[in-house]
């Protein structure tokens, strides 16, 4: 990855002397079409679907040009992923399918309720109308208000396929959910898409540095010093065109191969695995560096494992590469603005938060050791949330007398329960509960309940329990059962994370003498 001169190792390695100026953050007019606090849920089936709002901005007193950074949308239903964000320029009004592409941006979209999205390139407006909206797949379900019947949310697509985003004509069915024909959507309302814009063009300085007058400075950042465990945010043109992802790592995780090929002479290959969120140490080593105002980090996303091979170590360790290489992590909308990179490594492993630095929608830093890699976001102490969080490692198991895995789980029979419970996070977590159910799975009947006590979980660590003389159902034997795990049932703990407490097997309960 490159900008127009310097190879991105340089950029970060000499910040202070490369990178151009803090981008906008945040627009200072909302544009919003909507009213009232009543919603509608619409969802996206069939194939993906264009869903934008428009906005004249000459109506609202606003003078151009504008920079456009921002839009939110709100969501019902996602299981998260990547959503295309798209402004527009229309120049005469009315039907926006001669409207002019201003961006298409590919971001990320989790969580529900109004999700904002900070647009990795803010985007200059000159138009006296502009569209922005979102790209949006089959099963999302997002919000319109209210309000009655109304021409300013437009849909767009064509039946079983794609279409052409950058000419809006090109759709098969494309007009206003206003009940009219191509869509025959009758909304009652617009769709809960705002944008963010800043009159005028420019960069202003991170949030929380003002002038004397309240304003906000325009701050180089070769004024300021490399961080740990603070974002730093570059407005450098950048080539993304050396950065590759890894084979069996997803489409969030990028890495330079030119740190290996040019300034490695080629002599060693990373590879990676992903998740292997069991591992994830407890601890942060370089606490001592970050800013006193900020009392931990959370962990998000997904963890990876990053190893090499060939003639990748430096000599004086184990685990240090021999010419750092930069990775890039695409996080979270929600954590875009705060993320930072962090690699653990080491004998216990430890987590060392990295210098960050944000292009457009990658969080970037020079990962010196072979080790895991994922990204943080600082906690301000108010979170009413524990900095851990429990879930099922692995899956549970019924052991016969001789600690065996049982293929057969017979009638009445007694077996020794297995399961093992990890804390990601930095924060011990108190007493809990294990709840153990069983249910007939073609009548759904809840054969037994059983609780157990869930001992305090260190850091990190993970707690394999044993339950002796755990007796098997009787009822419904030669059919299939599912027991369920769920820690924690009664919601004593407040975790960072309640959706992974659960985990099932399922098994045949095969007849035994012991069932007369």
């Amino acid at each position: 990855m490159r900008p127009r001169v310097y190879p991105i190792t340089i950029t970060l390695s000499l910040l202070v002397f490369f990178m151009g100026l803090l981008p906008v953050q945040a627009g200072d007019i909302t544009l919003t079409n909507n009213s009232g606090d009543g919603n509608s849920s619409w969802f996206i089936e069939g194939e993906s679907t264009l869903i934008i709002n428009g906005f004249d901005l000459n109506s609202r007193g606003i003078t151009l040009p504008v920079t456009l950074d921002a839009i939110s949308i709100g969501v019902e239903q996602f299981a998260g992923g990547t959503v295309d964000a798209v402004v527009y320029a229309d120049s005469d009004g009315g039907s926006p399918s001669n409207a002019t592409l201003l961006s298409r941006q590919s971001v990320q979209i989790s969580g529900t309720g109004t999700v904002r999205v900070a647009l990795p390139d803010p985007v200059t407006v000159n138009a006296p109308v502009v569209w922005v909206g979102f790209y949006l797949p089959t099963g999302f379900h997002f919000f319109g208000d209210n309000s009655g019947s109304s021409v300013l949310t437009y849909w767009g697509w064509t039946p079983g396929t794609t279409f052409d985003l950058s000419n809006l004509s090109s759709a098969q069915v494309f007009g206003p959910g206003d009940g009219s024909s191509p869509v025959n959507i009758s909304m009652g309302g617009v769709a809960r898409i705002t944008a963010e814009v800043t009159q005028g063009e420019g960069t202003v300085a991170a949030p929380g540095t003002t002038n004397a007058d309240g304003t906000v400075p325009v701050v180089p950042v070769s004024a300021r010093d490399v961080p740990i465990g603070v974002q730093m945010v570059s407005q450098e043109s950048v080539d993304t065109s050396v950065l590759t992802r890894y084979g069996y790592c997803g489409e969030l995780l990028f890495y330079d191969t030119e740190d290996i090929r040019v300034t490695g002479e080629g002599r060693f290959e990373l590879h990676c695995r992903a998740d292997v969120g069991a591992f994830s140490p407890g601890t942060i080593t370089n606490f001592d560096e970050v800013p006193e105002d900020v009392p931990s980090y959370n962990r998000r996303g997904v963890l990876y494992d990053i190893f090499g091979t060939g003639n990748f170590l430096s000599g004086s360790s184990s685990e240090e590469l021999v010419v750092p290489v930069t990775h890039c992590i695409r996080p979270e909308q929600a954590d875009l603005n705060s993320a930072i990179i962090g690699i653990a490594y080491g004998a216990p492993r430890e987590w060392r938060l990295l210098p960050s630095v944000r292009y457009g929608e990658l969080v970037c830093a020079e990962m010196t050791h072979q080790g895991f890699i994922s990204y943080f976001v600082p906690r301000s102490g108010d979170e009413a949330t524990l900095n851990a969080n429990l879930y099922i490692s692995g899956t549970p198991r019924l052991l016969d007398g001789e600690g065996n895995r049982s293929d057969k789980i017979l009638c009445k029979f007694t077996y020794r329960l297995q399961y093992s419970v990890h804390n990601e996070g930095f924060e011990e977590t108190p007493l809990t509960t294990m709840r153990v159910q069983d249910f007939h799975i073609r009548t759904g009947t809840t054969i037994f309940t059983r609780e157990f006590d869930l001992p305090p979980i260190p850091p990190g660590e993970t707690l394999t329990v044993n339950i002796t003389n755990f007796r098997a159902p009787s009822a419904y034997v030669n059919e299939s059962h599912r027991m369920v795990f769920t820690i924690d049932p009664y919601n004593t703990v407040s975790e960072a994370n309640e959706t992974d407490n659960d985990a099932a097997i399922d098994y045949l309960l095969d007849y035994s003498t012991q069932c007369k």
